[in-house]
C-alpha cells in the first residue's frame, strides 16, 4: 500500500488531486469483480458444458452438437486436441479444457453470437450463461473495489462512472455503507438519463443483470455481449442518447480505467468519436487517460493511439504510455485513493482552520495527517477487505459521535469527511459551524505528536460505548479521546454514556466550551476530590497559539499527556 500511495504523492499526484476534485470519470471492467462473479473463462466453460449436456446422442444432426462444434472451432483446436474431445463426459474433465477455455476468452463475443437452431439470438447468453443467476446472485457481496468506489461516491469524488459490467456490486456497496440512502442513478435505458441527479450516475452501457432478472421484458434486450451487438451498438439509433452521454463524459472529464481491457469495438469507437469532437492535449496539466494495470494491453495501446492521434508518434509513444500507466491493480489503487482523498480533505480543512497560524506552521499539522495516513495504510496489506470494513465502521462511529454525540450502533453507515469534492469545501457556508476545520487541526496535532514520539495512538473499540474514538498512550498515562463538533454534541456524548465524566476521558471540542449551568444554587460543601473528564477547546488553542510547536505543547498540557 505504501508503494501505491507513493505513486499518488509523486508521479501521479495530479491524478490523485483530480480524483479529489471529481475531475475524473471512472471506467470499470470485469477485473474489479474478479473473484466475486464468474470471469470470462468460467462463462466460456459454462456455455460449452451447457451445450454438451444437451446433446442428444441418438440424433445425428443434433442442434446442440452443431452449436458446440461451432463454438469449439473458434478455439482453433489442433487435430490432437480434437481427437481428445469427448462430448459424453463433462467439459471440465477434458484433458485440454483449460487451454480451450483460455483461447476462447478473447473470442467470447463471437462465442455468444453462435446460434442454436430454433432458439432466439441471445439464447446462449440468457440460458447458457444465465446472466441474472450468474451475475446478480443476491448472496454475492461487494469486494474491496466496490466498497472503495462507494466511498469515493459518498465523498463526492466519483459523480460519473461507466461500466461494461452486468453485476450490481457497486450499487450494493453504496447501499450497504451508505445506510440505504439513495446515491446512485443507474443508467441502462436512454430514459434513465432523465432521472434526477444523486451522488453519481452509473452508466451500465452493456446492461444490468439485476434489472434484466427483475424486468426481463425491458432489460433483457439491453444485455450486450454478442459480437454482432457490440459491432453495431454505437450506430444503433436507440442507443444514441447513451452513446452521446458517454462521449460527453469522455470529452469533459479525464478517464481512469480499472479492470477494463477496452477490447470491445464499441468502447474503442466511443473514445475515437470523442477524440474527433474535442481531443485532450498531450502533454496536459494531468494525464487524460490513465490505466490501472501492471502493463498496458494491446487494446488499451490502440485506444491511446486513437485519443492522442495528433501527438502519438515514434518519438512520444513511450512517454505517453508511461504517463498513462499507474502500476497498481484496482484493489490497492482504490484503497490508496480513498485514504489519499480523506487525507487531502483533512489537509484542506487545516488550511482553512481559524487562528493565527501561518501557512508554514500549518504544514507540520498537514504532515502529521500524512503520517497517520501512512501508518494506517500499512495495516491494509494483510486483509484489504477487512481493512475497508473497519475503516467504514471506525469512521462512521467517529463522525456520528462528533456531530451528534450518539453512536447509532452496528451496522454503521459511512460518514464522509465532506459530501462535496475538495475544491468546493472552502465555499461551503456551513463550514464555520461544522467544527470540521478544528477537528482536522486536532488530528494533525495527534499525527505530529506520534511522529515526534510523544505518544502512540490506537483505535478505540467500536463495540464498547465508552471507548474513545482514539486512545492516546504516553509516558504520562493513557486517555480515551472523543471529538465534539460543539457543546451540544459534547453534552450528548455524556448524556448517552459515551464519554464518562471520569479521569482518563478527554473531549476535544471544535468550538469554544459553553459554561456549565449549575443544577442547584448550592454545591457540595468542601472539596470532593472528584476529578472528571477533561474538556479541551481547539478553537481556543488555535486562537491563543502563534506556531505549531506552541500548539502541540498547549494541547499536551490541556489533555495531560
Amino acid at each position: 500500500m505504501g508503494e501505491t500511495l507513493a505513486l499518488l504523492d509523486g508521479p501521479f499526484a495530479t491524478v490523485a488531486a483530480g480524483i479529489a476534485e471529481d475531475r475524473y470519470a471512472l471506467w470499470l471492467g470485469s477485473g474489479i469483480s474478479f473473484g466475486r462473479v464468474a470471469g470470462l473463462s468460467q462463462v466460456v466453460a459454462g456455455v460449452i458444458e451447457f451445450l454438451r449436456a444437451r446433446i442428444d446422442g441418438g440424433v445425428v444432426d443434433c442442434r446442440f452438437r452443431k452449436a458446440l462444434n461451432e463454438v469449439l472451432d473458434l478455439a482453433h483446436p489442433s487435430n490432437e486436441e480434437r481427437a481428445r474431445m469427448d462430448p459424453t463426459v463433462p467439459f471440465d474433465q477434458w484433458p485440454d479444457a483449460q487451454a480451450i477455455a483460455r483461447r476462447l476468452v478473447s473470442n467470447y463475443a463471437r462465442l455468444l453470437d453462435v446460434m442454436v437452431d430454433g432458439e432466439g439470438e441471445d439464447y446462449l447468453l440468457w440460458k447458457g450463461v444465465d446472466v441474472p443467476a450468474t451475475f446478480a446472485d443476491p448472496a454475492t457481496e461487494p469486494d474491496v473495489e466496490h466498497l472503495c468506489i462507494g466511498l469515493l461516491i459518498l465523498e463526492g469524488a466519483a459523480s460519473d462512472i461507466a461500466t461494461a459490467n452486468w453485476d450490481p456490486l457497486v450499487e450494493r456497496a453504496v447501499d450497504s455503507i451508505g445506510g440505504g440512502e439513495p446515491a446512485v442513478v443507474v443508467c441502462v435505458r436512454p430514459e434513465d438519463l432523465r432521472e434526477p441527479a444523486l451522488k453519481t450516475r452509473l452508466y451500465k452501457f452493456h446492461g444490468c443483470a439485476a434489472l434484466a432478472g427483475s424486468s426481463e421484458a425491458s432489460h433483457r434486450p439491453l444485455l450486450v455481449a454478442r459480437q454482432s451487438q457490440i459491432n453495431g451498438w454505437v450506430a444503433r439509433p436507440g442507443n444514441a442518447p447513451i452513446v452521446n452521454r458517454l462521449i460527453d463524459v469522455i470529452v469533459s472529464k479525464p478517464t481512469l480505467m480499472m479492470g477494463l481491457s477496452a477490447q470491445d469495438a464499441n468502447i474503442q469507437a466511443i473514445f475515437a468519436e470523442a477524440e474527433a469532437r474535442m481531443p485532450w492535449p498531450w502533454p496536459g496539466d494531468r494525464p487524460s487517460y490513465v490505466f490501472s494495470e501492471d502493463a498496458i494491453g494491446i487494446d488499451q495501446r490502440g485506444l491511446l493511439r486513437n485519443v492522442y492521434r495528433a501527438a502519438y508518434s515514434g518519438v512520444t509513444h513511450r512517454q505517453i504510455l508511461e504517463s498513462s500507466l499507474i502500476r497498481a491493480y484496482a484493489k490497492p489503487l482504490l484503497v490508496a485513493l480513498v485514504l489519499h482523498l480523506i487525507c487531502s480533505k483533512l489537509r484542506k480543512l487545516i488550511d482553512l482552520a481559524p487562528g493565527g497560524l501561518s501557512a508554514a506552521d500549518r504544514e507540520p499539522l498537514k504532515q502529521g495527517v500524512i503520517g497517520l495516513r501512512d501508518t494506517y495504510a500499512a495495516l491494509a496489506d494483510a486483509d484489504r477487505l477487512g481493512f475497508v470494513r473497519r475503516l467504514v465502521e471506525h469512521t462512521g462511529r467517529a463522525v456520528a459521535l462528533f456531530r451528534d454525540g450518539a453512536d447509532g450502533g452496528a451496522p454503521r453507515r459511512y460518514s464522509p469527511v465532506t459530501r462535496d469534492p475538495m475544491h468546493r469545501i472552502a465555499g461551503d457556508p456551513n463550514l464555520p459551524a461544522s467544527g470540521l476545520r478544528e477537528a482536522a487541526a486536532a488530528i494533525g496535532v495527534l499525527g505530529m505528536g506520534a511522529a515526534q514520539g510523544l505518544w502512540s495512538l490506537e483505535h478505540g473499540d467500536p463495540g464498547e460505548p465508552t471507548s474513545g474514538v482514539v486512545r492516546v498512550r504516553s509516558g504520562s498515562g493513557t486517555v480515551d479521546l472523543f471529538f465534539a463538533a460543539n457543546s451540544h454534541a459534547a453534552l450528548r456524548l455524556a448524556f448517552n454514556g459515551h464519554a464518562p465524566d471520569a479521569l482518563g476521558t478527554v473531549v476535544v471540542h471544535s468550538t469554544e466550551i459553553a459554561p456549565a449551568v449549575a443544577r442547584s444554587p448550592r454545591g457540595a460543601p468542601g472539596r470532593t476530590g472528584r476529578v472528571g473528564a477533561r474538556q479541551v477547546s481547539m478553537a481556543e488553542l488555535l486562537g491563543e497559539t502563534a506556531n505549531s510547536n506552541e500548539l502541540i505543547q498547549r494541547f499536551r498540557e490541556e489533555v495531560a499527556i
